[in-house]
């Protein structure tokens, strides 16, 4: 028995993006301003989904880490990426989109045009990192709201799920520890934030519980959002400030080199359990 050939992938609308499956390669395809632009859907940098996130002029921006990149070029504009895209050239046939060959990204523009330094952006402070992810899981909260199809809904709840562990777990091995040590407050801003995690762990595993897309999943699905958003707004105000405060930013960006490679390491949340953590052994642990 032969399968059926998948039905020709239209182009997308003005400003938005779909993906296309091409020699073994997941492509996506933007429309901007009329013209058609095709690049790897693979961020570079931690394998997240970039049709998954923004366009932004002529750039798309990562949801996991917000790494940005030409979309007709595939250069690295901004945020953690070393490497940029490649591109594909992209053409309409008969109403349906038709890939060309690959190219190599071009290089980022020399230092004179790029504005700030490498070492300058603020994405290498760790608190801007831990605050630009908590822009992402927002966005990608929404996102879901904006679906119904059961396998988008799967993708993009998957993208979510990996990004709040590893950013939960990310923080509980480079952030907190260090927290604990610089603020006379900071060992109690801790435990309660692993506590906060534990929770969110929990609201994971219960939408795990149920079938993508059904009433129990949706509800699940918003009792996660509303510990997660309460987190968020707790960390922002309390721990965050104080440690700045308590932090220079030398060291900031310093634990941000070593947040991202954390993050490198776990991509797809490889090697984390999703499990919950005893608060007091992130509190004194090494930093």
């Amino acid at each position: 028995m032969t399968s059926e050939a998948p039905p020709p992938l239209a182009p997308p609308a003005e400003g938005e993006m779909v993906t296309a499956e091409h020699d073994g390669a997941v492509v996506a395809v933007a429309m901007l301003d009329g013209a058609l632009h095709g690049f790897d859907d693979t961020c570079p940098h931690a394998g997240c989904s970039l049709s998954e996130g923004e366009l932004d002029g002529r750039t798309v921006v990562c949801p996991c880490h917000m790494a940005t990149f030409d979309v007709a070029t595939g250069a690295v504009v901004d945020g953690p990426s070393i490497d940029g895209v490649k591109t594909w050239p992209v053409e309409v046939a008969d109403g349906a989109l038709v890939l060309g060959e690959p190219r190599d990204p071009e290089p980022a523009a020399d230092e004179a045009d790029a504005g700030p330094s490498t070492d300058d952006r603020p994405e290498t402070d760790v608190a801007v990192l831990v605050e630009l992810e908590h822009g992402a899981m927002r966005r990608q909260f929404e996102a879901l709201d904006q679906l119904t199809d059961a396998a988008e809904l799967t993708a993009s709840w998957t993208t979510l799920r990996e990004l709040l562990e590893i950013h939960a777990s990310a923080e509980e091995s480079v952030l907190y520890p260090r927290l604990a040590r610089a603020a006379d407050e900071g060992a109690e801003e801790a435990e309660h934030a692993v506590h906060d995690h534990n929770e969110i762990r929990d609201g994971v595993r219960a939408v795990e519980e149920h079938e993508v897309g059904g009433e129990d999943w949706w509800s699940a699905l918003r009792r996660a959002h509303e510990v997660t958003e309460e987190h968020l707004q707790e960390e922002e105000r309390d721990p965050l400030p104080l440690f700045r405060e308590h932090t220079d930013r030398a060291r900031r960006e310093e634990l941000g080199r070593e947040w991202l490679d954390f993050s490198e390491r776990h991509r797809h949340a490889r090697g984390l359990a999703g499990e919950d953590v005893d608060p007091r052994s992130v509190v004194e642990g090494s930093g």
